[in-house]
């Protein structure tokens, strides 16, 4: 069982390094969906300043702020350097492979939970700078934002050739992949 599920993650991420070679960056993403463009503290902090309307003692915080968290509130994906056919391989290269993926997912799991550890302490020193007014407006918008990239999701999942559609539910009996995982 143990196997068949390695199997099954590294045919996705055969599949997701497939596509990536077939298509332009752009293309491997869910349809209506977009990599966001990461943007410097200085370009954060005028278009942050513009939206909600800040004082120039509050864009000074602000930058300082962005700063102190640029790189540290996204994960920032590094684009595979070859195309590598598992069919190909021989068994000790396939293993070592599906190694590494796995190494690479859980390094990727930790990277998320120090993220999101970041992204709380971010917004606690924001309450600092913005007022409640502007906090308010600021998390409606983070709100909004999630919604918008988690129908983007679904959209882009509804065609993974599964019955029903993504991953999640996804048409099998007590959902997701066939045999539980």
């Amino acid at each position: 069982m143990k196997k068949l599920f390695i199997l099954a993650i590294a045919g996705m991420m055969a599949g997701v390094l497939s596509a990536s070679a077939q298509f332009p960056p752009m293309g491997g993403m869910p349809e209506g969906m977009e990599m966001p463009k990461i943007l410097t503290p200085e370009e954060k902090t005028a278009e942050m300043a513009q939206k909600y309307d800040l004082t120039e003692e509050q864009q000074t915080a602000l930058l300082a702020l962005n700063q102190k968290y640029d790189g540290k509130l996204e994960l920032r994906m590094e684009q595979p350097t070859e195309q590598q056919d598992i069919r190909k391989m021989s068994e000790e290269e396939r293993q070592a492979f599906f190694n590494k993926m796995m190494d690479q997912m859980g390094d990727m799991q930790a990277k998320q939970a120090e993220i999101e550890k970041n992204q709380k302490a971010y917004e606690e020193e924001l309450k600092n700078i913005f007022d409640k007014k502007q906090l308010r407006k600021y998390r409606t918008d983070l709100r909004r934002a999630e919604a918008e990239r988690q129908a983007a999701m679904q959209r882009g999942m509804g065609g993974m050739g599964f019955p029903g559609g993504g991953f999640p539910g996804g048409g099998f009996p007590g959902g997701g992949f066939p045999g539980g995982f």
